[in-house]
């Protein structure tokens, strides 16, 4: 029956992409599918739970049916055209791509390795064992989002989180699932898979390769497919919402713009610190709006992506009477020694360095410092006449980049350690540390498509073809 649930789950965000546009990927339909299938899955749980049904697997299997079944009859055309559009791609010897071919089967001998510890590896994590496979498992017991846990205060901290992650967990444990896990195999699945979908429209397949797994391999990262935590789900949702939402801004290609909308939806639909994201997101988009005058693209985005932190501020309210702003202090103002201590992990994760029990090198290798490297490089250029597109051209994802970290650093400058029980230095250590996951795939994108490396790649790309 799990296999029952994940396909499921995978037409479901399919019929999804495929209302929106026949013209996606196959890497696209692999990735943003699972995204968008779990994500839906856990606003169904969610709207159960509001109605106050019970939920089952034969109710889950009746609904995903009933969902899928209208989504391709108000799409019926679209699908007929979609199998007289179809077309067994042709592939010769001389076209093959050895290079990315052998990237590609170390990334994949990798992922191998990787998903079967993470499916033979208990939840072993605090966070999993004390919140996030025990929401899940109980989630499924009790069949109801808010589980019995809240009446003693026992859910843990991610009890407060919106549902989309234990949610994910719950949804595999419903359809038999002795372990949840294979959900986080799906989740770095589909990290990888719009990483290089979306890259590849700008960079060669020999690029895109060699980029997605160098962002694959990052440490600390990838070292959490392997856990029961929801900070490399996470990523991929930031991930493919962002990139998408670049496509739209670049080449004005409206199903970007959809895809963009709805998967930054569920950026917010996984954790609440994503709002900064989110926020990033709507500065780039209102900034797009000041160019173009669209309203009604700026309003649909802005409603889409929104409302999932509106909805689940209101449950948290009404259900579950909590208040997640009473964890921060907002009227601290300037604190010499708390900004002193958060600049300085800061420099530590971004640049190498060591402070307390960070080692920043260790945990994301070369990211950041080549992305700072190129961006120096695109700030030098500047200087040569008719350069200044060089650093405009991606303008948005710098943007997107800064000011979400920004707003990801003042989050942590502003928290109330009372509240939190636990000291900033603590919370720099873990939670920053696995918050900045995020950030890499937005680094890599940035990096590779680039002046200096783009020139460099086409370089490469030339001389393998014999050019």
């Amino acid at each position: 029956m799990l296999t029952l649930g994940i396909i499921l789950c995978y037409l479901l965000g399919l019929t999804v992409l495929l209302a929106i546009s026949r013209k996606y990927s196959l890497a696209e339909l692999i990735g943003y599918s699972y995204l968008i299938g779990m994500g839906l899955e856990t606003f169904i749980l969610f709207l159960l739970d509001v109605v106050g049904v019970h939920y089952s697997q034969g109710l889950l299997i009746g609904v995903n049916l009933a969902a899928i079944l209208a989504i391709s009859g108000i799409n019926y055309k679209g699908l007929m055209q979609l199998k007289d559009e179809f077309k067994m791609p042709s592939v010769s010897l001389k076209d093959i791509n050895l290079v990315a071919v052998a990237i590609f089967c170390l990334a994949a001998y990798l992922f191998y390795a990787i998903s079967v510890k993470n499916l033979f590896w208990p939840p072993s994590a605090h966070d999993a064992i004390g919140s996030f496979d025990k929401l899940g498992k109980i989630m499924a017991l009790e069949g109801k989002l808010k589980i019995s846990l809240f009446q003693y205060e026992l859910e843990g901290a991610g009890g407060l989180y919106p549902p989309l992650f234990h949610g994910s967990f719950a949804y595999m444990y419903i359809f038999g699932a002795l372990l949840p896990k294979i959900s986080i195999t799906l989740f770095f699945l589909s990290l990888l898979t719009t990483f290089y979908a979306i890259l590849r429209k700008y960079v060669d397949a020999t690029a895109a390769m060699l980029i997605t797994y160098l962002m694959m391999i990052t440490p600390e990262m990838f070292s959490h497919a392997a856990l029961a935590l929801g900070n490399m789900p996470t990523t991929a949702y930031v991930s493919a919402a962002a990139l998408a939402t670049f496509v739209w801004l670049d080449k004005r290609d409206v199903k970007y713009f959809w895809l963009g909308a709805v998967t930054m939806a569920f950026v917010i639909w996984i954790r609440s610190d994503t709002i900064v994201f989110t926020a990033a997101a709507l500065l780039i988009m209102g900034i797009d709006f000041l160019r173009t005058k669209d309203f009604k693209k700026l309003l649909a985005y802005s409603v889409i992506a929104v409302a999932p932190f509106i909805i689940w501020m209101l449950y948290l309210k009404l259900s579950i009477h909590a208040n997640q702003a009473a964890r921060f202090d907002l009227g601290m103002g300037y604190n010499a020694e708390r900004m002193g201590v958060v600049s300085t992990y800061v420099k530590s994760f971004l640049f190498a360095g060591s402070h307390g029990r960070i080692d920043g090198g260790q945990l994301y290798g070369i990211v950041f410092i080549v992305f700072a490297l190129v961006l120096l490089i695109n700030l030098a250029l500047i200087f040569v006449a008719g350069a200044k597109t060089i650093l405009t051209d991606k303008m948005y994802a710098l943007l997107f980049f800064f000011g979400s970290f920004f707003l990801y650093f003042l989050v942590f400058y502003l928290i109330d350690e009372k509240a939190q029980r636990a000291p900033i230095a603590s919370l720099m250590e873990s939670s920053f540390k696995r918050g900045l996951f995020c950030f890499v795939p937005l680094a890599w994108f940035y990096v590779a498509t680039s002046y200096g490396p783009a020139w460099l790649f086409n370089k490469i790309e030339r001389f393998r073809v014999g050019e």
